[in-house]
């Protein structure tokens, strides 16, 4: 299957729980950006400034740090009942959710693949920014002069780890259509890393490999900034408010962006600003491009310019 043929359309969220959810909104709301759609039954539902959807992020008070979901928009509503059928049909566990359970969305369901919490749904509210906070432009949703100095632009991919990527990989390319863009060896030849995507984005979803038995984790999500010199002002606003990003300035070798790194203390979740877009692909006949640890450098830290952040992760909850 293409990523022509893939049922799925986009990354549309990700759901994360929170020791603090005052902290968590002061650290994504007054800090990052992001802006507050909606606060209801103990979650806080975020988005950037050009996204269309409810939310893009959503920040769960539980008293415990980790990811609830990882969530997939499809091309269709039909896409979500097919891929019902077909994990089903795999033995897999597939739990429904009902239209309103989560706020802005309508029914969607859930699976758990290789250790990793993944959503899929269609219908979504897309609700316009508040009177005052809205563009001109009617192809944006909020004003520039509404945001901070950061300003994040709209969610970008999302990034996870396991020690059974090889077949996670497969399992994406094969069954969900997604397209291998890039990929990292080590010198001896032993995959580590697969970057993919759905749109024509260098990736919006992407695998790295840990040591055989760790249990998966979550890495980052990354929301979509215009510029270096926007890394730049990112850097100042965390500086003003005493927070160390986990790394940056730098440029990735693999999906050619510029990069800062920074994580929210209540919730550990680890924020990836994606400034570029490195590059678009539009090619119906792509070849993944290898790269190899002799060319970029090892395993955890394998960037064109600068150090990459430490690959710790976010362990999923107890449920």
């Amino acid at each position: 299957m293409s990523r022509w043929e893939s049922p799925i359309a986009k990354l549309g969220h990700v759901a994360t729980h929170t020791t603090d959810l005052d902290e968590s909104i002061w650290f994504f709301r007054d800090v990052l950006g992001l802006k507050l759609t909606e606060r209801e039954d103990g979650v806080a539902y975020f988005r950037g400034l050009r996204d269309w959807e409810h939310h893009t992020l959503a920040v769960i008070d539980s008293g415990q740090t980790g990811v609830d979901h990882i969530a997939f928009r499809t091309k269709t509503p039909e896409a979500v009942d097919d891929l019902a059928e077909s994990f089903e049909a795999n033995g897999d566990d597939v739990t429904y959710v009902e239209a309103g359970e989560e706020t802005g969305q309508g029914e969607a369901i859930r699976v758990e693949k290789f250790g990793h919490p993944f959503e899929f749904y269609y219908d979504v509210e897309k609700p316009p920014a508040p009177e005052g906070e809205r563009s001109r432009l009617k192809n944006r949703v909020y004003s520039e002069a509404s945001g901070n100095r950061i300003a994040p632009r709209r969610i970008d991919h999302a990034h996870v780890q396991d020690s059974v990527s090889p077949a996670h990989a497969d399992w994406l390319q094969d069954d969900l259509g997604f397209q291998l863009n890039e990929k990292y060896l080590t010198d001896d030849d032993e995959t580590w890393g697969w970057w993919f995507s759905v749109t024509p984005l260098p990736h919006d979803f992407a695998i790295h490999r840990l040591e055989a038995g760790a249990e998966p984790m979550f890495d980052h999500l990354s929301y979509h900034l215009d510029s270096l010199n926007d890394l730049w002002e990112a850097g100042k606003v965390l500086a003003e408010h005493g927070i160390e990003p986990d790394a940056w300035p730098g440029k990735h070798a693999i999906t050619s962006a510029d990069y800062l790194y920074v994580t929210d203390p209540a919730s550990g979740l680890c924020i990836e600003f994606f400034a570029g877009p490195g590059y678009l692909n539009f090619e119906p006949d792509w070849d993944p491009i290898e790269w190899h640890e002799s060319e970029i450098g090892g395993e955890t830290s394998h960037q064109f310019i600068g150090e990459g952040p430490g690959w710790d992760g976010l362990a999923y909850p107890d449920e």
